[in-house]
């Protein structure tokens, strides 16, 4: 059956997090640390202190300029920055590429 997931829920996003960790091979706990760091598992959070190409967007707060290509990249195009399954997805694939450097959260 097809469960359909609500942005509003912190259990669903921390388990859209644990997929998408599984799915490229990041350790679940980390991945979800470094959410809670970053946005508070806020799908939603911008971080309106900080611009560069961008505000810091989403649970991973990536910089809303850069998300689009980012997006593309692997598989996403067209995605919101605020959309969770993308966003978190995205991250994961950054990381198993080596660029967990990006985030300020370790």
């Amino acid at each position: 059956s097809k469960v359909t997931q609500t942005a509003s829920s912190g259990g669903n996003i921390e388990q859209i997090i644990r997929v998408a960790a599984r799915k490229y091979g990041i350790n679940e706990e980390h991945a979800l640390r470094i959410a809670r760091c970053e946005s508070g598992l806020n799908p939603n959070a911008v971080n309106r202190n900080y611009y560069e190409n961008g505000n810091p967007s989403g649970i991973y707060q990536h910089l809303s300029g850069y998300f689009p290509a980012r997006a593309a990249k692997y598989g996403y195009a067209g995605a919101s920055v605020f959309d969770p399954v993308a966003n978190a997805n995205v991250t994961m694939a950054m990381w198993r590429d080596g660029q967990a450097n990006l985030w300020e959260c370790k």
